[in-house]
């Protein structure tokens, strides 16, 4: 079983980004450290030596990147790919590889880390219809078959609607609970009244929300409206209360309404 590993870089917390890479990498056979920004990372011998660096130091998001890595899997013939967040640190990487490749099955797109707790571990796996992308060790055949992640869709959704594209063409997610994933959601705060907010970039709500909606207009019954409305009023509510450009976020959330009822969208070919 052939592993490669890619993390997205911008502009990261140096010492916790090679903490978390120690988590993972002695058992990848390679890292594709994609630079979404500009930084000197000095990296111990022993993680550097699997390290392939990618990008130009441009942000590009995380489309472009996930879809690079899966075609340099491909032409390197690589099994797996392990999709990995700046942010997000391992407990035990090592057991999660080991039952993997105990259990692996055809029709298992994605296997998946418990991300912050939130299954139950009393059974050995859950299948489910979404996984966020960091943690997802993810089957490069089938990724490729399918056509990979949604470019135009840049950044947010990019791991929902590609989950979505796999279960309508037969595949599987399958959770495993017993192996534990942290992973920080943007950078949450505190706000007036006790409520969480996550302080994205006004760009990032922008492409939350009109995500959101291209992918509502494409696949009808996903997401669901109660998940719609949800994500609106949350993200709405902690700008209001606790978030600085407030005004600014905001009217990115009105032109990204208007782009996701009414822009014209690029639909997925049928397989």
């Amino acid at each position: 079983m052939k592993i490669a590993a890619i993390v997205i870089v911008f502009h990261p917390e140096i010492e916790a980004f090679i903490a978390n890479l120690r988590s993972y990498h002695a058992d990848v056979d390679s890292i594709l450290i994609w630079m979404n920004s500009l930084e000197n990372i000095k990296l111990p011998a022993l993680i550097r030596k699997k390290v392939v660096y990618c990008g130009s130091g441009q942000n590009e998001y995380i489309a472009r990147p996930l879809n690079y890595a899966i075609n340099w899997c491909i032409e390197n013939n690589y099994d797996y790919l392990l999709t990995m967040d700046q942010d997000s640190t391992w407990e035990n990487f090592s057991g999660f590889i080991k039952q993997v490749h105990r259990i692996q099955e055809s029709e298992t797109a994605i296997y998946a880390p418990n991300v912050n707790s939130i299954y139950s571990n009393n059974v050995s796996f859950h299948y489910v219809e979404s996984v966020i992308t960091s943690g997802s060790l993810l089957n490069v055949k089938i990724a490729y078959r399918l056509k990979g992640f949604r470019e135009d869709y840049q950044i947010y959704w990019v791991d929902g609607e590609f989950c979505h594209w796999l279960r309508l063409n037969g595949y599987k997610i399958k959770v495993l609970p017993r192996y534990n994933l942290k992973h920080l959601f943007g950078k949450e705060t505190k706000t007036l009244l006790g409520y969480k907010t996550s302080n994205y970039s006004p760009i990032v709500y922008f492409f939350l929300i009109r995500n959101m909606l291209w992918m509502k207009r494409e696949y009808v019954n996903h997401p669901s409206w109660r998940c719609i409305l949800y994500t609106i009023f949350y993200n709405i509510r902690g700008i209001i209360l606790g978030e600085n450009n407030k005004f600014f976020k905001i009217s990115m959330i009105g032109k990204a309404f208007w782009h996701g009822l009414f822009q014209p969208i690029y639909r997925r070919p049928q397989q």
